[in-house]
């Protein structure tokens, strides 16, 4: 059984909570029978930060954004892999949508280090980041 269309489900009805509880169940799964470090378990955090989005949390799905590409980077994916640039601009383009300057702020760093290794095909990212960052 797929799991995916009955969370998506969910999170287009607006049951955020019980499609991220169904996401993290499944997550919880492939930890167990994959480990932490597996494709089948990053997947997963890929799905719950996409959750974050659509739940309109754009600081949780940044922030899951950029654990996913630090771990595809661990698992010594290039930085030049549609995964890996996948990730770090939906990290980006959800900083760029959180409204707390103090929570953009502690994202900052990690989104400004993830850039400078996977600048991606989006000219001056990382000169937008920095800007924005004050610096």
């Amino acid at each position: 059984m797929d799991p995916h269309p009955a969370i998506l489900a969910a999170a287009m009805a607006g049951r955020h909570a019980e499609a991220a509880a169904m996401a993290s169940a499944w997550e919880s799964d492939a930890l167990r029978r994959h480990g932490p470090r597996s494709r089948e378990a990053l997947h997963w955090v890929e799905v719950r930060a996409d959750l974050a989005r659509l739940a309109g949390e754009p600081a949780r799905s940044c922030e899951l954004w950029i654990a996913a590409a630090q771990a595809r980077l661990g698992l010594r994916q290039g930085p030049d892999e549609p995964d890996v640039e996948g990730a770090v601009d939906r990290a980006h383009h959800q900083w760029e949508q959180i409204t707390d300057p103090a929570r953009a702020r502690a994202l900052g760093p990690a989104l400004v280090e993830l850039r400078r290794a996977v600048p991606g095909r989006r000219a001056g990212a990382l000169a937008a980041l920095e800007r924005r960052l004050g610096g």
